[in-house]
């Protein structure tokens, strides 16, 4: 009796294999490529300023922007990391400085928005047909807490753009 449940049960093995591999296990086609990038990664286009002088006490002035970016939620600001840029040259000759820059421009972030305060008016501006002193922010989501270095100099805008994957 011991032999025909072991020769049984071998053949019903035998069958449902059989069954298994014919009918429903095939692999499916494969599907189009996806974009190449960071999902917790957002980056502005290089942005034209315009800074405002103001005057909070005699003899004290400051010059400042505001720069709306909606994408700054409360969430980006416990959690993750707002870097800004500025383009100090023209698009096709960039110098890219990381703010903030000594005391001169001072970035303040808040949802919704980045006030940038400056000793002198760095607003954008045209001359010869070419555009200078551009900005731009990138907003690092945070999705974990990372233990150790950060594998990229987040003070360095062509690190950034590299690791990234930010087109200019």
């Amino acid at each position: 009796m011991k032999h025909v449940f072991s020769v049984l049960s071998v053949a019903v093995v035998m069958l449902l294999t059989v069954f298994i591999t014919s009918t429903g296990c095939k692999k499916g086609d494969t599907g189009p490529k996806g974009d190449t990038g960071n999902a917790n990664v957002m980056y502005s286009p290089w942005l034209s300023v315009k800074y405002s002088m103001t005057i909070p006490q005699p003899n004290d002035t400051v010059y400042i922007a505001t720069i709306n970016a909606p994408q700054i939620t409360d969430s980006v600001i416990s959690k993750g990391d707002v870097r800004i840029y500025v383009n100090t040259n023209t698009s096709a000759s960039p110098e890219i400085m990381s703010l903030p820059y000594s005391t001169f421009i001072i970035p303040f972030i808040s949802k919704g928005k980045i006030e940038l305060d400056a000793v002198d008016d760095f607003s954008t501006f045209t001359q010869s047909g070419a555009t200078y002193l551009q900005y731009r922010y990138v907003i690092i989501q945070g999705s974990s807490q990372i233990p150790g270095r950060l594998a990229v100099n987040l003070n360095d805008y062509n690190s950034v753009k590299q690791y990234y994957k930010i087109p200019d």
